[in-house]
């Protein structure tokens, strides 16, 4: 058993600079920039055998851009694509499991607190031109939590 999720990898450009620029005004945990990823499902304790079957996956990129906030307690990055429910959608056909509604995003930082918040809209505001174009991969995850933070391992291409 391992503790699995589906997900396409994201790489930007752009991150190291923003989180940067936006640390002196955020405590938390920002996410490893190897393992920025947008997740089409959580599936937990598992089986990867269970999850290795065929996949229709859109012949178009996914859009990364703009922000968001989860109750302020999550900042993460916008994404779109005209199918980009489609995954979700599949797996929920094959998979036997309750989820979340499908918000397609990723994360980039789990918050602690937020010393200034005008100050992180403004830095925000100065990036949210920017466009990050992602390749439709999509990949079975395995997650093993550690004390410096999960480790994820690609373990099927779909």
């Amino acid at each position: 058993m391992m503790r699995l999720f589906i997900a396409t990898p994201v790489t930007l450009l752009f991150y190291k600079k923003l989180q940067e620029e936006l640390s002196p005004y955020i405590n938390g945990n920002w996410s490893k920039g190897f393992n920025l990823h947008l997740t089409h499902l959580f599936i937990g304790e598992g089986d990867p055998e269970n999850y290795k079957f065929d996949l229709n996956i859109p012949n178009e990129q996914i859009v990364a851009k703009g922000f968001g906030f989860f109750n302020r307690k999550i900042l993460y990055l916008k994404a779109a694509s005209p199918n980009i429910d489609s995954i979700h959608n599949q797996l929920l056909d094959k998979i036997d499991i309750d989820s979340k509604p499908f918000k397609p995003h990723i994360t980039l930082c789990r918050i602690k607190n937020i010393k200034d918040f005008s100050k992180v809209k403004e830095i925000l505001a100065k990036y949210e031109i920017l466009e990050t174009k992602i390749d439709f991969n999509v990949y079975l995850y395995n997650s093993t939590l550690t004390q410096n933070g999960p480790v994820y391992k690609k373990i099927y291409k779909y």
